[in-house]
């Protein structure tokens, strides 16, 4: 199986922190990596909103380490997947048809998944059900969101009721996409292994039968 080359890994990371990862299907280290930046590049967002908002000085320091943080980390991500690739040469989880691992890897479609609904199914090749996924889960998501605005300036319990509605549809979306990302991944060319053709042949007036399978 061939390696996976380093460049699409850096390039991935370089842009998102834990995507190289993924993409050399190194699962825990891109949860981490991912995990641990956003949340310093949403503190840092945060501190600075604050500062803009008020001009106290503390909100500015902890703008400034927070932000250190997050791209101390984002350099870390891509000195990560460059020392894999040249030192782990991961092969990711391509697999073979009638291999014992399955030709895409199931729990990196539902980290993707979990990352931004219907990614995981995209990197199954279902263009279609990725992009209904992501629409479904957008639309459940800025429901519930908009009933928590209303919520919260008019204290009507209507849209309190709204809101928590539209949240469980959503998490009930949520956990659908990720078991289906793994279920879709998991059968990946599962039907292009089940095309078995049987033909007759005829070989010195003895028949005899043929299989041919389709890739």
């Amino acid at each position: 199986m061939q390696v996976l080359e380093p460049e699409p890994a850096l390039w991935r990371s370089s842009l998102v922190p834990g995507w190289g990862q993924i993409y050399q299907e190194r699962l825990v280290p891109a949860l981490l990596l991912y995990g641990s930046s956003a949340v310093f590049y949403y503190r840092a967002g945060y501190e600075l909103y604050r500062y803009q908002k008020t001009d106290v000085g503390k909100h500015w320091d902890r703008f400034r380490a927070n932000i250190s943080g997050a791209l101390f980390l984002h350099l870390v991500n891509v000195i990560d997947v460059y020392d894999a690739a040249f030192h782990e040469q991961p092969k990711g989880w391509q697999g073979e048809l009638f291999g014992d691992k399955p030709v895409k890897s199931p729990w990196g479609a539902v980290l993707r998944s979990a990352i931004l609904p219907g990614w995981g199914q995209w990197y199954n090749e279902s263009r279609w059900k990725a992009a209904g996924y992501l629409i479904v889960n957008g639309y459940l998501l800025f429901r519930a969101h908009e009933a928590d605005i209303r919520y919260r300036n008019s204290d009507d319990t209507y849209f309190r009721d709204q809101r928590s509605r539209f949240s469980w549809y959503f998490g009930l979306a949520y956990f659908v996409n990720m078991a289906d990302a793994f279920a879709g991944a998991y059968l990946y060319k599962f039907n292009k292994i089940m095309e078995l053709t049987v033909n007759p042949e005829i070989y010195d007036d003895t028949i005899g039968l043929g299989f041919t399978y389709r890739f």
